[in-house]
């Protein structure tokens, strides 16, 4: 049974049960393994209305909600007693809990806040119950005794947290859609360069095309037209500008390209 399945259970039996039932529904949930998430069992009327000696089991689910192993410990003696299941669930979240806020997790801060004496312990556990668990991924790095965090699982967000939430998934928008805008201005940008390029190539080419044919009927009319492959085959489109220049920057125009063919028949 996967994940969403065991939660939308727990949720129907939640629906109807009360007081005691209740409680030992809560207990039995927050020990599932591979459950993570209570939030929507927490808002269930049953669970909100538990008062007396009931409520302790409320408290409970709001700390595998919310809260990690140092809380439970600091708040352990008004807390209905754990399993040693439950204590590895709690230990878990702590470790996505601690993942979501930076990256890097040192192996000392893992081992105070989880309560694990020794690295290859700690190891061990992040490995198997962690790492496989799908809570986490990321690398153990046994040099700088860290963890690398690259994901983690999403944990519930308390409501007075939500607005804090919103507010940078908002910001982050913003931040996206300028970016966006950005791109897509640069690419408005050099598509409009591209077709630029393009239209001057093509305006080059014909000019170049155009000074062939003038450049033909010249040496035609002149009786070189044999001169042509010879004379006129290497030009390229500086070669047209400075015939159209007639020479001044340096190039021979069309006349002095015709002398120069009479020359060689000479």
């Amino acid at each position: 049974m996967d994940t969403e399945a065991k939660l939308q259970q727990y949720l129907l039996l939640g629906k109807s049960a009360k007081g005691r039932s209740m409680c030992e529904l809560i207990t039995k949930a927050t020990a599932e393994p591979g459950l993570f998430t209570f939030g929507e069992l927490l808002d269930l009327p049953n669970v909100q209305e538990l008062q007396g000696e009931f409520a302790a089991f409320r408290a409970l689910l709001e700390l595998f909600c919310y809260g990690t192993y140092p809380e439970y410990q600091q708040h352990k003696a008004s807390l209905p007693p754990l399993t040693q299941q439950h204590e590895l669930k709690l230990k878990q979240l702590t470790v996505a809990s601690l993942g979501s806020q930076q990256k890097v997790l040192p192996y000392e801060l893992l081992q105070g806040a989880l309560a694990i004496g020794t690295v290859r312990d700690l190891e061990d556990f992040i490995i198997s119950d962690c790492f496989y668990a799908g809570l986490v991924t990321g690398k153990l790095d046994q040099r700088q005794g860290c963890l690398q965090v690259h994901d983690v699982a999403s944990r519930d967000v308390r409501p007075a947290e939500a607005r804090g939430l919103a507010d940078a998934l908002s910001n982050w928008l913003a931040t996206a859609q300028v970016l966006l805008g950005r791109l897509e201005s640069e690419a408005t940008n050099a598509s409009a360069a591209a077709a630029a390029a393009a239209s001057r190539r093509r305006e080059l080419e014909s000019r170049q095309e155009e000074l062939k044919k003038n450049l033909k009927v010249e040496l035609e009319r002149s009786g070189d037209a044999g001169m042509l492959l010879d004379d006129a085959g290497g030009y390229d489109v500086m070669d047209d500008d400075r015939i159209m220049m007639g020479g001044t920057s340096g190039g021979p125009g069309p006349a002095s390209l015709m002398n120069r063919s009479k020359s060689r028949r000479r």
